[in-house]
């Protein structure tokens, strides 16, 4: 709970600075790439994290890691590190992109299916959930042989089912 309104709060004061800038999707990205850096690189987590390790060493090692970002984005990644906000990295970059799809009208939409759908098809559906939800679709696809025919969609919280396996379930159960 904390880690969320931690992530809120900063992602929302960087997003303004970002807008500010004209910088929101390079910043984005390359935020992204600090994130991955903490998830995956134990050693580099272990320095931002460690308690005894001074502040202006951290931010010389994250300015040296990623020299090759913007002094924008290296002056917020200072930032986050004399905040002791770099370990809340993955909760900041999270609502940081609510907010960019929140403001661009994006949603994400995952669609699972027995089979991988043509690129006619994906298309066809891309434009049905976007006059359906009336927002731009990032729409990821997966294959899952086990619900046999037919798809799943989920768009946030709502999942619509139309799969095979599900019907089949249905008429078990009854």
């Amino acid at each position: 709970m904390i880690d969320a309104s931690i992530g809120k709060r900063y992602s929302k004061a960087i997003y303004e600075l970002a807008e500010e800038s004209k910088n929101v999707k390079e910043l984005y990205d390359s935020l992204s790439l600090v994130m991955e850096s903490y998830v995956k690189d134990k050693e580099f987590k272990n320095f931002v994290d460690h308690p005894l390790i001074k502040k202006e060493d951290k931010k010389l090692l994250v300015c040296k890691v990623f020299k090759d970002f913007d002094e924008f984005t290296l002056n917020i990644l200072r930032y986050l590190v004399d905040k002791g906000r770099l370990s809340n990295i993955r909760g900041i970059v999270t609502e940081y992109l609510k907010i960019y799809y929140e403001k661009n009208q994006i949603v994400d939409v995952e669609a699972i299916f027995a089979v991988e759908p043509s690129k006619a098809q994906v298309e066809k559906l891309t434009k049905n959930l976007e006059a359906k939800t009336k927002k731009k679709v990032n729409l990821t696809i997966k294959v899952d042989k086990e619900i046999i025919a037919g798809g799943i969609i989920k768009i946030g919280d709502e999942i619509i089912d139309g799969s095979l396996k599900t019907q089949l379930d249905k008429l078990i159960v009854k």
